[in-house]
């Protein structure tokens, strides 16, 4: 056989045929969604989709290809709205915690608080501090400097605002 036929996708093909045969499909929507780390962690989102949709399909109100497309990506995107939801209540707010750190340095506090809250972070996360908030670099320059990707300079930058509120509750007590 020269030519390539293509198999039609049914509910009532076996599971792993189903999933082996939308691994296409799926790859273009993590691309089209813009996922481009934590690849394998949406790509198990998608297989757990296509099982859902296999699981419902009912061929009577459509093509099952488009039901599975469908399926697939409002779980993609739904995750992904979780997740941005999550940073968005989870991540302190940089500058919120660096003003802090400085009103209350011209307050009531001697002018050590910095350099004791500072005393507590590694050389790295004082070095992003400073290229970050002093120097004004972007995450992409902070990365390039310390050899780093971008997302890990961002995650590490989550972390010291965490650390630094930490620190600062503690030193209210």
């Amino acid at each position: 056989m020269t030519t390539q036929h293509k198999k039609q996708l049914s509910p009532e093909q076996p599971f792993d045929e189903v999933l082996e045969l939308v691994q296409p499909m799926i790859t273009s929507i993590l691309l089209r969604c813009r996922i481009y780390k934590d690849f394998e962690y949406y790509r198990h989102i998608a297989s757990i989709a296509v099982w859902e949709a296999w699981r419902k399909a009912d061929q009577s109100k459509g093509l099952f290809s488009a039901y599975i497309y469908t399926t697939v990506k409002g779980k993609i995107l739904k995750e992904l709205s979780k997740e941005k939801s999550f940073e968005n209540m989870n991540t302190p707010m940089d500058h919120e915690t660096i003003n802090y750190i400085r009103d209350h340095e011209m307050s009531e506090r001697k002018p050590v608080l910095i350099e004791c809250i500072m005393s507590h972070l590694k050389f790295e996360e004082r070095k992003i501090l400073l290229l970050f908030y002093v120097e004004g670099y972007s995450y992409l320059e902070i990365a390039k400097e310390l050899g780093l990707s971008v997302d890990a300079v961002k995650k590490r930058r989550t972390r010291i605002m965490i650390k630094l509120r930490e620190l600062l509750d503690s030193t209210d007590e």
